[in-house]
């Protein structure tokens, strides 16, 4: 399925639950969060209330909330008079995000490697990679990038630590729109999946200097995949072009 499919099967909601507002609220902004990650609403481009109140049959109340909730999630930008906007990319977030993933994911893996049973979760974690190979093969972006999502989270789980995820998670969504872009763009997933297999044979072997130095390089990628967006699409970011070099 392709990342504006999944944002159009998201609109339909959960399907059947506890009527009223904050539900509608929480579907709109389901909805419109999942579009602006996946860059079907491109960053800076204008939200008209009325619009996705007629999309979903609603007043604007419920689309007033979901708004003021990716606004502080820094996803929405509302400007009095003038209207709401897809807040642009932001690099200096993203560079923090990226700080903040290896400090935590380096760490995971000195408790993945170091586990007697680490053979049947580098099995796991390879079988995750097979299906991220096979969804970039197949052009499924939306695919690749959940497999992407998957293998970092079952790497968090086999650590112990389980609710560290949520710290991972908030920092990836932070340059989530990076990997939207450069995965068609750029091709970037392939040299993705390699690091991932790379990280899988350090596991394997309880090389926990080699996992973490692999997960290193593989993060700053991620920052140098942020700086050629912001070169290619220097409106979608709130820094000027000049900030996007090293």
């Amino acid at each position: 399925m392709s990342a504006r499919a999944v944002s159009r099967a998201a609109a339909t909601g959960p399907g059947p639950a506890v009527a009223g507002r904050p539900f509608e609220s929480t579907r709109v902004y389901a909805w419109l969060r999942r579009a602006i990650l996946d860059v079907d609403r491109a960053p800076g481009s204008a939200l008209a209330e009325a619009d996705i109140a007629a999309r979903f049959g609603l007043s604007r109340t419920p689309v007033r909330e979901a708004l003021l909730r990716l606004a502080a999630e820094e996803l929405v930008e509302i400007r009095p008079q003038r209207g709401t906007y897809v807040a642009r990319i932001a690099l200096p977030r993203i560079e923090e995000a990226l700080f903040v993933r290896e400090a935590v994911e380096c760490a995971v893996l000195a408790r993945v490697a170091a586990r007697a049973d680490r053979a049947p979760v580098a099995r796991q974690l390879a079988a995750i990679v097979d299906e991220q190979e096979a969804a970039a093969a197949a052009g499924d972006v939306a695919g690749a990038l959940a497999a992407d999502s998957r293998f970092h989270r079952a790497l968090v789980d086999a650590s112990g630590l389980p609710g560290v995820w949520e710290v991972v998670a908030r920092a990836r969504d932070l340059h989530h729109r990076i990997r939207a872009i450069a995965v068609p763009e750029l091709g970037s997933a392939r040299q993705a999946i390699a690091d991932h297999r790379a990280i899988v044979r350090a596991v394997r072997a309880g090389d926990a200097a080699r996992a973490q130095a692999r997960m290193a390089a593989h993060l700053t990628r991620n920052l140098a995949l942020a700086r050629t967006i912001a070169a290619r699409h220097p409106d979608y970011f709130a820094a000027p072009a000049a900030l996007a070099e090293p």
